[in-house]
């Protein structure tokens, strides 16, 4: 390009700082009260314009609810941010928590391309981007800012390390500008943690007399222990007739997604039960299953049968839930759709269908940022991660299953399924033995019969070398299991608790079904090894261990070692029977 076209451009390039704040949930405090919000803001957006000039700054753009401010130097920019952040501690007092407004701030030392509408590149971007890794009230820079900064900037740095950023290729080195203030909390009741899950209505059974009223809530009484489904109020449903033309337009009434509905008939001594589940919108069968001597002649259900019917349930709805996420754009899902959409996604275990799985968590999270179960589960999907992984490549996951899992058990602390997940990111994000102890303790003591806490106590228990407790206590968790895309981690942990407890023959028949229904789930493959070895089943051993190269040809039993949170005696066993089956050493 000649120096004549260079001149004539309306581009100019510079290297400037730039900082970018938002409002943490600024849509909730919008929600709150709009006049005394936007009142607030336009005062905070004066004294920016009054009091930032003096640090080198001006005001670029402000967006409503955010700021873009350019500095001329480092020094600057980081006096003027902590003003900012210090004008809104002073306004924030003598107000409700609810309505305090807090910013998070990032800031970059950017090279950048201007016109007289705007400024570009991706430096901006970074900027922007940086603000993601904030707190309420926190400030984050990049590593040029902070190679930029003078040595009289009396502030202290906390090394955040190599960020991933959204829709940015290269990881960013970052750090938090530490305040001798208090982190602020947000208020504990922003979302209800059963606000996502999938509504079901279960209809009055067609039997005469108490019989059907008796079938139909002795489902509703197990659908109501679900961590993934909401079951419509008794009191709402006897008004409700699965023969009327207005049903649909009552079920969506009462905020039914589903339907369930049975048909009983009297066999002998005994009930049998056809038990059909619909989609409400569309009126749809989606599973229909007969169980015969179902029920004894008083109307009882059979307590194993009705376990096998609420979890087909579960995996019907979870199954379809999949289908719509694959089906519509993201934006378009329910609530619903993108949490239980997930889960059936991210058991599956391919890299794909995690990535989806993960794709829809966190759309759901940009939506309810502090929702516990979105949190919970996006927590429990990069632990999946790190047992699918080889030693040594797994931190950036167990990292982000400790920030996710934290945040869920901040925003509900009293949820068994919040609790359950914690511990167990606990457990194989950071190998805390005791911290998961203590999770699932509290978990269990919420809810004893909780099928998920039971089951991660289970591996704990085997992990520690309580082999019988921990037999027990898989046994239940699998006798309760409603969550059917987990099950092939319920036979997994059962295998390993077979195993601990010195039964190879029952846990090589539980592994085997662990990976017959997922093959790509690696701990099982791990088992199945050490079970056949101690079974002398030495040439399926081996088989085993091909199967377990091929998914994951990096492994070796020297990487092994130490990377699982097995007792000194379990590894020993584990690693000397991967080595007969012929696995590398090293």
């Amino acid at each position: 390009m000649s120096a004549i076209s260079l001149a004539r451009s309306p581009f100019t390039r510079a290297r400037k700082v730039i900082a970018v704040a938002d409002v943490v949930e600024s849509v909730r405090l919008m929600e709150r009260g709009e006049e005394a919000f936007i009142e607030r803001w336009h005062r905070f957006v004066d004294f920016v314009q009054e009091q930032i000039p003096a640090h080198g700054g001006r005001l670029h753009k402000s967006l409503g609810d955010g700021v873009m401010l350019e500095f001329a130097d480092a020094d600057g920019c980081i006096r003027a941010v902590l003003s900012m952040q210090a004008w809104f501690r002073d306004v924030n007092q003598g107000l409700p928590t609810e309505d305090h407004v807090h910013l998070r701030i990032g800031a970059h030392l950017a090279v950048f391309v201007a016109d007289q509408y705007d400024i570009y590149g991706t430096d901006v971007n970074v900027a922007a981007r940086i603000a993601s890794l904030a707190g309420p009230g926190e400030v984050v820079i990049s590593a040029a800012l902070r190679a930029a900064l003078g040595r009289t900037l009396a502030v202290r740095l906390v090394d955040l390390g190599e960020c991933h950023l959204k829709h940015v290729k290269q990881r960013v080195h970052a750090y938090r500008v530490a305040q001798a203030t208090e982190t602020p909390e947000l208020p504990g009741h922003g979302v209800d943690p059963a606000g996502l899950r999938a509504a079901v209505a279960v209809l009055p059974f067609a039997l005469p007399g108490q019989q059907g009223d008796t079938l139909s809530d002795e489902l509703i009484a197990g659908l109501a222990r679900s961590d993934a489904l909401q079951v419509v109020s008794r009191m709402t449903t006897p008004a409700l007739d699965a023969t009327r033309d207005t049903l649909q337009a009552e079920l969506q009434e009462v905020g039914a997604r589903y339907v369930l509905t049975g048909r009983p008939r009297s066999q002998g001594g005994a009930l049998s039960l056809y038990l059909e589940l619909a989609d409400a919108v569309n009126g749809h069968v989606m599973w229909a299953e007969n169980f015969q001597g179902a029920a004894d002649a008083a109307g009882v259900l059979d307590s194993r049968l009705r376990s096998q019917a609420v979890a087909a349930v579960h995996s019907a709805v979870i199954e379809h839930e999949m289908e719509l996420a694959a089906t519509r754009r993201v934006p378009a899902l329910e609530g619903s759709t993108l949490l239980l959409g997930a889960l059936g996604l991210m058991h599956r275990l391919s890299p794909v269908d995690m990535e989806q799985a993960r794709h829809l968590l966190v759309h759901l999270l940009d939506r309810w940022r502090r929702h516990p179960t979105g949190n919970a589960w996006l927590a429990h999907l990069h632990v999946l991660r790190v047992q699918q992984t080889a030693a040594g490549f797994a931190q950036h996951d167990a990292a982000l299953a400790r920030a996710h899992a934290a945040a869920a058990a901040q925003s509900d602390p009293g949820s068994p399924l919040v609790l359950a997940l914690d511990g167990y990111s606990c457990l194989h994000g950071m190998r805390n033995l005791e911290a998961a102890a203590e999770r699932y303790a509290q978990a269990l003591s919420l809810r004893p019969q909780h099928s998920v806490a039971l089951l991660f106590h289970a591996e704990l228990q085997a992990l520690r070398g309580a082999a019988r407790s921990a037999r027990a206590a898989a046994l239940t968790a699998r006798s309760l299991l409603v969550l059917e895309p987990m099950r092939y981690l319920y036979d997994a942990i059962a295998a390993l608790a077979a195993l601990a407890d010195g039964d190879p023959e029952a846990a090589a028949g539980l592994a085997q079904l662990a990976v017959q229904r997922n093959p790509r789930y690696l701990p099982a493959w791990r088992s199945l090894i050490v079970a056949q070895v101690e079974c002398d089943r030495l040439g399926e051993a081996h088989a085993s261990q091909q199967q377990l190269l091929k998914r994951l040809p990096a492994f070796t039993v020297r990487g092994f070692i130490g990377s699982t949170p097995l007792t000194d005696g379990l590894e020993a066993r584990f690693a000397d029977a991967l080595l007969q089956a012929g696995a590398p050493a090293h």
